[in-house]
């Protein structure tokens, strides 16, 4: 096994460095003259520009991107040098880096730059958290069910024994399937009643995590909570009786159509059994629907929800994109309003007035059902 480089993990601890110094200092002086505000909300653009290392950074030249030296590293290979000489590793490409479990620890470790930053900036204050003149009185769900069941997925397109062999003129005529066990759940909806006095649009945010005891303990919990969904609502004045289901939640994403499935479809528009629809346009990017819910357990597994409404603020950058065209990362487009991603759980709390009318937390549990075959019918 190739040992690691010392200077390339050198340099990446010396940027790491760099990075947390200027986070600490609270502002960062270059070269020119400019300095850098890093104590606003704003400044998280700045940041994460840092640590990336791209054309937007403030001082290309003295923050490196990170990523491509933890790659180097990690993977225990380089990007440049002869073909011969490169060791492949699935950290090497980001289409199979979600294989090697070391990379969420270095996602771990890049997010300690992210709370790092917001542990500066002061607690949400009741106006911020608060909308006035909504509550949310009760909030129900379906019964949560996890369990296995198995996918084929088409490998045909990628075995060579598939292509025509010009010589031959033969063709493979079978179609080759992997066959795996995937985690998946029972959909789910879920129905919230909200007393408002007043008649205007709010953003609803749905979080998932894990259960605590009381406010104090949520501290340390907080960054553990997943953001589900987020969705615009018109609130009248009176009882509103929002219905929400898993099926409508904006970040998850269904199955890629197979090229076979897509084949078929072809064939049968030109033999006219069916008629082929010119726009199957399928997300570009998202969380798979079906790994919405943790696998729970036979006894169940204990969670927490947690909805909150904000006022709708729209954003400076409203979204631009669809997301059949791609996830709008580095476009500074924002989907909904234009408060900061994972609010209010994003900064430091202040257990004196964090739980306002205008959220509500509710107790789960998810259980696993065990059989394959009982989960297939």
């Amino acid at each position: 096994m190739r040992g690691y480089d010392p200077m390339k993990l050198q340099l990446m601890k010396d940027h790491e460095l760099r990075i947390r110094r200027a986070i600490d200092a609270g502002f960062y002086n270059h070269a020119n003259g400019t300095i850098f505000n890093l104590r606003t909300a704003e400044a998280i653009d700045i940041i994460g520009n840092m640590v990336n290392g791209n054309a937007d950074s403030i001082d290309f030249d003295y923050f490196k991107p990170l990523d491509v030296f933890a790659r180097m590293i990690l993977a225990q290979g380089d990007y440049y040098g002869v073909a011969e000489d490169l060791w492949p590793g699935p950290l090497m490409h980001y289409e199979t880096s979600m294989r090697d479990p070391i990379y969420y620890q270095y996602l771990e470790r890049v997010l300690g730059f992210y709370w790092q930053f917001k542990s500066y900036l002061p607690p949400y204050s009741v106006d911020e958290l608060n909308y006035k003149g909504i509550q949310i009185t009760n909030l129900t769900l379906d019964k949560l069910i996890t369990y296995f069941e198995y996918f084929d997925a088409d490998i045909s397109n990628g075995l060579p024994f598939n292509r025509q062999n010009s010589k031959q003129k033969t063709k493979w005529e079978y179609t080759v399937f992997a066959r795996q066990k995937r985690l998946n759940h029972k959909p789910f909806n879920f129905t919230m009643l909200v007393e408002s006095n007043i008649t205007g649009k709010g953003v609803i945010r749905m979080y998932m995590g894990p259960r605590f005891q009381n406010v104090r303990q949520l501290r340390l919990l907080k960054k553990y909570y997943v953001e589900m969904d987020q969705f615009i609502v018109d609130l009248e004045v009176g009882q509103n009786v929002i219905n929400r289901s898993t099926k409508d939640f904006y970040y998850n994403v269904r199955d890629r159509t197979t090229y076979t499935e897509l084949y078929k479809r072809v064939m049968r528009g030109i033999r006219n059994e069916k008629p082929y629809a010119l726009d199957m346009s399928e997300a570009h990017c998202g969380w798979p629907d079906r790994l919405l819910l943790p696998r729970g357990l036979p006894n169940g597994y204990d969670i927490s929800f947690f909805i909150i409404i904000s006022p709708h603020i729209p954003p400076k950058v409203p979204q631009y994109s669809t997301y059949t065209m791609g996830c709008g990362a580095g476009s500074g487009s924002k989907y909904g309003d234009g408060l900061p991603f994972g609010f209010p759980f994003d900064r430091e709390m202040d257990v004196n007035h964090f739980n306002t009318k205008n959220m509500i937390f509710k107790d789960v549990t998810i259980h696993h059902i065990d059989g394959l075959d009982q989960n297939k019918e």
